[in-house]
């Protein structure tokens, strides 16, 4: 099972992320609210190291709720953004 990041927009996702800290909606590393909602998405920060050697400046975001919910991870530099998809699982 393969964890799928789909490009977003680099200056419409900065304009979510300044909404989300408005709004009180942005989760930080560290703080077991966060912790708890990875584990929920299934979400392992192993997963994004391949992605982290393209992107040396590499950011997190995390908005726990609402529309933007989801996990977000974007270079300044390369003006790129990244969101966590959860894979669709098959049933056979």
């Amino acid at each position: 099972m393969t964890n799928l990041f789909r490009h977003i927009d680099y200056h419409s996702s900065l304009e979510i992320f300044n909404q989300a800290d408005r709004t009180g909606r942005r989760l930080k590393l560290g703080d077991i609210k966060t912790s708890q909602w990875l584990q929920k998405e299934n979400i392992k920060l192993d997963d994004i190291k391949s992605i982290s050697q393209k992107l040396p400046d590499l950011r997190i975001f995390i908005i726990g709720e609402g529309d933007t919910e989801g996990f977000y991870i974007y270079s300044q530099k390369k003006e790129t953004c990244l969101k966590f998809e959860a894979p669709i699982l098959s049933v056979e």
